[in-house]
C-alpha cells in the first residue's frame, strides 16, 4: 500500500494529524486548525495536449472553453486559492464539464504535485472497462476514488443499474472511495438508492456530494433531509460533503441559518461523517468568502468536530492508492 508519509513531507510533517501548522504567511481566511479541500477542479488552456470534451457542460460547450482559456485551473492557481485559505491539500475532482471521463490532465498534476494533490477520477459506471481501469489507475496512478454522477434516466440512475455493478465491485475490491452525484429527480428516491448501495458495498466508503442536495425549501422542518437521508445515517460508510455549491444553491436561497443548518446535519449524521470542498474551478463565487462563511457557521461546536469536518475525516478517508480501512474514521 502506498505510503502516506511521502505526502507529508517537509512543512507539511507536523501538522497532517498533530498541532496547527504556523502559516508561512498569514491566510486570509482565518481558522483554528489546518483544511482539506475535497472538492478542487483542475484544467487548464492547452487544448493541443489536453484537448475539451465539454459537450456536457451545465453551462454550455462555448461558456465552459471560454472560461478554461481566460482562467484555467492550474495547480498555480489553485495552490494560490489554497494558500490564502490555509488549506494544507486535498483532492482533485475531474472535472466532467471540461474533459468528461478523459482523466489526463488531472493524473498528470498529481502526478507532479503528490504531497498536495490526490485523485479522484470521472469513469462511465456501465462502460466493461472500467474495472480494469480502475485497477491500473489505483496501482500506477495512486487514485483515491472514482466518481460517479448524472441525472436519472428511465426512472433510475445508471450508476445503481446492475450493469455498473462491476465497477463497484472492482472500487470495493481496491478500497478507494465512491464519490457520488445523483442530481435532478427526487431526493428521497436517490437517498434510498444510496441506501441499498451502502447496504450492498458496506467495505466501500461513499461520499455524497453537497450532502446529498437537502433542500430547505421542500422539507423546511429537517432543514431538506427526507426521510431517506433520515435513513443513511444508520451507514457509517457513508460521508457527507459539505460545499460552496450547497451554500449558494441551497442553504442561502432557501433562507435558512447556515449554523442551524449545520447543527442539524451534525446531530442527525454525527461529527465524523463530514467533510469539506470548495467545488473551486466550478463555483464562480468568492470562494475565500464562503469558506470563511462556512467556518464560522462552526465556531459553536467543539474544536474536534471542527478539525474532522474540514481537516481530519478527509485526511483518513481518501487514501492514495486505495486500500483504506473502513470504518476507520
Amino acid at each position: 500500500m502506498f505510503d502516506r508519509r511521502t505526502l507529508i513531507k517537509g512543512g507539511l510533517a507536523a501538522t497532517a494529524l498533530g498541532a496547527m501548522p504556523l502559516r508561512a504567511h498569514e491566510t486570509v481566511v482565518k481558522a483554528p486548525f489546518p483544511i482539506y479541500d475535497t472538492h478542487a477542479h483542475f484544467y487548464t488552456n492547452q487544448p493541443d495536449k489536453y484537448p475539451f470534451q465539454a459537450t456536457h457542460s451545465r453551462y454550455g460547450a462555448e461558456h465552459m472553453i471560454a472560461k478554461a482559456m481566460a482562467n484555467p485551473m492550474t495547480p498555480e492557481a489553485v495552490f494560490k486559492f489554497w494558500d490564502d485559505a490555509g488549506i494544507l491539500m486535498g483532492t482533485g475532482v475531474q472535472y466532467n464539464s471540461a474533459y468528461s471521463t478523459d482523466n489526463s490532465y488531472l493524473l498528470d498534476v498529481a502526478a507532479e504535485h503528490p504531497a498536495r494533490i490526490l485523485s479522484v477520477v470521472i469513469l462511465d459506471p456501465l462502460d466493461a472497462a472500467t474495472p480494469d481501469k480502475l485497477r491500473t489507475m489505483t496501482r500506477e496512478n495512486k487514485i483515491t476514488g472514482v466518481r460517479f454522477m448524472g441525472m436519472p434516466r428511465d426512472g433510475d440512475y445508471v450508476f445503481f443499474s446492475d450493469a455498473a455493478r462491476p465497477a463497484w465491485e472492482a472500487a470495493s475490491e481496491l478500497g478507494i472511495v465512491v464519490v457520488l452525484m445523483p442530481f435532478g429527480g427526487d431526493a428521497n428516491f436517490a437517498m434510498g438508492r444510496v441506501h441499498e448501495f451502502a447496504t450492498r458495498y458496506p467495505n466501500v466508503n461513499l461520499v455524497l456530494d453537497h450532502m446529498g442536495f437537502p433542500n430547505p425549501k421542500e422539507h423546511p422542518e429537517t432543514f431538506g433531509f427526507t426521510p431517506m437521508h433520515h435513513a443513511l445515517a444508520a451507514h457509517k460508510n457513508v460521508f457527507y460533503k459539505h460545499t460552496t455549491f450547497l451554500m449558494i444553491e441551497q442553504i442561502d436561497k432557501s433562507g435558512v441559518k447556515l449554523s442551524d443548518f449545520m447543527d442539524y446535519a451534525v446531530g442527525l449524521y454525527g461529527p465524523n461523517q463530514f467533510v469539506w470542498g470548495s467545488d473551486i474551478g466550478n463555483s464562480e463565487e468568492d470562494d475565500l468568502a464562503y469558506l470563511q462563511k462556512a467556518v464560522d457557521a462552526t465556531a459553536h461546536m467543539p474544536y474536534a468536530t471542527r478539525r474532522a469536518i474540514f481537516f481530519d475525516t478527509a485526511y483518513k478517508l481518501f487514501v492514495p492508492g486505495g486500500g483504506s480501512p473502513v470504518h476507520s474514521i
